[in-house]
């Protein structure tokens, strides 16, 4: 194979342009929708009286990302008041039809980062983390299950703000739903880039509900990853994410203050199962505290038919143990 092997840091290039790029596009269309006030909508409940495009951030050791909301049309954001996750789902896939919003992401994975910079950077400190009469080395299980080192998206869609009934707090709580289509120029295999210039299209429905007491992330989606590099294998893929934190229930609850994430990749062309990502985790709300403790443990499983060519390098499966201790705000 060509193995090239590369600094991070002409990685970071792109996708730091990307995001001035999305900036800057973000703040025009802004400036824009701040001259023009979107007509009333008596059929829609309003979270707000302005449809104009907004800039989120999200911090997170192993997912960070700044995305621009921008609407397509001037309807305004709809409202959905029920304390259902089943009834958010289904509003949510029925506004879905005709997207009405466009958003742009740039992310970057800081942890699957730190791991490929110390296994070419330090490789002697790298090895130290390997544990005695095992194969498991201790940045590979915290910094498994991310094949890319960063990330750029569009998403086109239906979002709609996400209320619980008797609730008067404005939040910025949504639900999205609709097609995401992703790219990047690298691939992580165990903590070593890869030249690839891959891209990612799928269907997905995810959401956020942030309250003082109770916090809520989903995100299932159906998708294709097509990579440039003829050793990488395209797959089909399905993924499953909840994320719950409850400060009213029990540390030990079984379903409340835990979280499950399974991702399943098949290839594009026999089918079979090349990959599957398998993380259980649960969280340690503190009393009085902003801050919650978590601690996801799981298994990702890798057949040799991941790769082929000089990439395929075992006529095996494998087993990663995968360990993410982290920090909820």
């Amino acid at each position: 194979m060509r193995r090239c092997i590369r600094d991070i840091a002409p990685a970071r290039f792109p996708a730091i342009v990307v995001l001035w790029m999305i900036l800057a596009l973000a703040h025009a269309v802004a400036a824009q929708a701040a001259d023009t006030a979107p007509p009333p909508d008596l059929g829609v409940t309003l979270a707000d009286e302005s449809n104009k495009a907004e800039i989120v951030w999200e911090w997170d050791p192993y997912y960070t990302d700044v995305s621009a909301n921008i609407p397509l049309t001037s309807k305004p954001i709809p409202t959905i008041t029920s304390d259902s996750e089943a009834v958010i789902y289904r509003d949510l896939i029925e506004g879905s039809i005709i997207p009405r919003y466009m958003l742009l992401e740039a992310s970057v994975y800081p942890m699957p980062v730190l791991g490929t910079y110390l296994k070419r950077r330090a490789p002697d400190f790298y090895k130290q983390g390997k544990i005695n009469g095992s194969n498991i080395n201790i940045f590979e299980s915290l910094t498994a299950g991310f094949q890319e080192p960063w990330a750029v998206s569009a998403f086109f869609g239906n979002i709609a703000r996400l209320v619980r009934p008797g609730e008067t707090r404005t939040g910025t709580n949504k639900g999205y739903t609709g097609y995401l289509f992703s790219a990047g120029a690298k691939h992580i295999k165990n903590n070593v880039l890869v030249d690839d210039i891959w891209h990612e299209l799928e269907w997905k429905i995810k959401g956020k509900r942030d309250y003082p007491d109770e916090k809520i992330n989903w995100s299932f989606r159906l998708g294709g990853k097509f990579n440039n590099n003829p050793e990488i294998t395209d797959v089909i893929y399905l993924g499953i994410y909840r994320s719950n934190l409850d400060h009213r229930a029990p540390i030990l609850h079984w379903f409340k203050n835990s979280s499950f994430d399974l991702k399943a990749q098949f290839s594009q062309k026999s089918g079979k199962i090349v990959r599957e990502d398998f993380v259980v985790g649960k969280k340690f709300p503190m009393e009085k505290q902003s801050y919650t403790p978590t601690l996801d443990v799981g298994l990702v499983w890798e057949s040799p038919d991941e790769y082929s060519g000089a990439l395929r390098d075992r006529s095996s499966n494998s087993l990663t143990l995968l360990f993410r201790p982290s920090i909820e705000f």
